[in-house]
């Protein structure tokens, strides 16, 4: 890669940047954007040089070979290269067998991440570690449009909605570099920062217009269940805020909020029952499948056991509290039994003291407010935890799914009285600039 390329793409990104603090959005997140978007790009290039130096391999390295091969054809056949990212049409069988994923290319995820980044490469001089810089400034830029759409609404929880979104370790790590996860937490917290806005009466302007269905696409390609299940919660939760507007009955939030609640749990088990009819319940037979297929990799270390786990959603319910705990809490500190584990086990010791303290504060106060916005927050948090759970017992690919939903329950448990109080303390001593 010559010099030269490397300037041209530092000078894109540097644009973007730009782009993006002058974003009314950005504004409120000062003083925080800078640092937390520094740490994002650097856990990029930390996540390159954990799978080439330390894995030795994995999932991103496979991606960005795949598409070595694809960037290659584009020089030497662009017309067979553009048959191949628009209609999935190989040159050749031969080919085909060189590219990983693309036994079924319409439907992989893995293999659409491929060409996409082949793309990139075309850019970048297939430069590992600059794609993995635009797709962490991709990251980021979502979850920062979330946290900043949640500071908006809700002024004084300005840290809870920073640090679960932009600061959490795993959360900004993993959601970083070169991977699925990176493009896939990006998209959701961009579109759920878009409906949020919408709902509670902030125009929204023609850049998230246009951005709408790209982004849209971009989630259905990525993860295609997360699509099916989040953008149904999304709906209920936006029709409802909408139509709570120009009916005086529904107006008051603690109406809302138990229409919301019902609503949503006459969903979710029309959602399991259409799920379980649905291809003769495909959703269930692919998730127990992905779970053997991680399970029969996970026995040279710690995992989730699950008692009879088959694909029947009354297997389902009675494994999703385990599975729901399991994602949240585990591994514990104990069961760890290498560096990145014992690093996973202490943050889950810092969420689990989270949850004793939000539990004692919600027992001590009198009156807790509970919007629908915490209302969908918590739903999201119990689908996808029970979700990913019960597909992923590895811990270590659990670590990384469960970026999707961890950072919706650290904003909530950062709102209780204990923790505003220790920030309040925190506040007096530092610079008024900081909160």
């Amino acid at each position: 890669m010559s010099l030269l390329v490397t300037l041209f793409n530092i000078a894109i990104l540097s644009g973007l940047v730009w782009w993006m603090q002058r974003q009314r959005w950005a504004e409120q997140l000062r003083p925080y954007f800078y640092p937390a978007l520094g740490l994002k790009l650097l856990c990029g290039l930390l996540l390159g040089l954990l799978y080439f130096e330390y894995y030795g391999g994995g999932d991103t390295v496979a991606y960005h070979q795949g598409s070595l091969k694809l960037t290659a054809l584009a020089y030497q056949d662009f017309k067979a290269y553009a048959e191949l990212i628009f209609l999935n049409q190989f040159p050749d069988e031969p080919f085909r067998a060189e590219i990983p994923f693309s036994r079924f290319p319409d439907f992989s995820n893995s293999f659409f991440l491929i060409k996409l980044l082949s793309v990139l490469n075309l850019l970048t001089d297939s430069s590992y570690y600059l794609g993995g810089l635009y797709f962490s400034l991709f990251s980021f830029w979502g979850s920062g449009r979330l946290a900043a759409t949640l500071i908006i609404l809700q002024r004084k929880y300005k840290t809870a909605a920073t640090v679960a979104f932009l600061l959490f370790p795993s959360v900004m790590f993993w959601s970083s570099g070169l991977s699925k996860d990176a493009l896939l937490f990006g998209s959701v917290c961009w579109i759920v920062a878009v409906v949020l806005k919408t709902a509670n009466g902030y125009r929204a302007s023609k850049t998230d217009f246009i951005l709408l269905l790209p982004m849209l696409y971009l989630l259905y390609k990525v993860k295609f269940f997360v699509a099916m299940l989040l953008l149904p919660l999304l709906f209920v939760y936006l029709s409802l805020k909408v139509i709570a507007k120009n009916y005086p009955l529904l107006k008051p939030e603690r109406r809302q909020v138990y229409i919301f609640i019902l609503l949503l749990l006459l969903f979710i088990p029309a959602a399991a029952l259409f799920f379980d009819m649905y291809m003769d319940g495909f959703f269930y037979s692919n998730l127990v499948t992905t779970h053997d297929a991680l399970l029969a990799r996970s026995q040279h270390t710690i995992f989730i056991q699950y008692n009879l786990l088959e694909p029947t959603l009354q297997s389902f319910i009675l494994n999703a509290p385990e599975a729901v705990l399991s994602a949240v809490y585990r591994p514990f500190i104990w069961e760890s039994d290498n560096a990145l584990q014992i690093l996973s086990g202490i943050e889950n010791l810092v969420l689990l003291m989270l949850t004793l303290v939000s539990i004692r504060a919600g027992l001590t106060t009198k009156r807790c407010r509970i919007s629908p916005e915490y209302v969908l927050f918590g739903f999201i948090v119990i689908l996808f935890a029970a979700i990913f759970g019960l597909s992923t017992p590895n811990f270590g690919s659990l670590s990384r799914y469960r970026i999707l939903f961890l950072p919706f329950l650290i904003y909530l448990f950062m709102q209780n009285t204990f923790i505003l109080s220790i920030l309040y303390k925190l506040k007096a001593m530092l610079p008024k600039r900081y909160f």
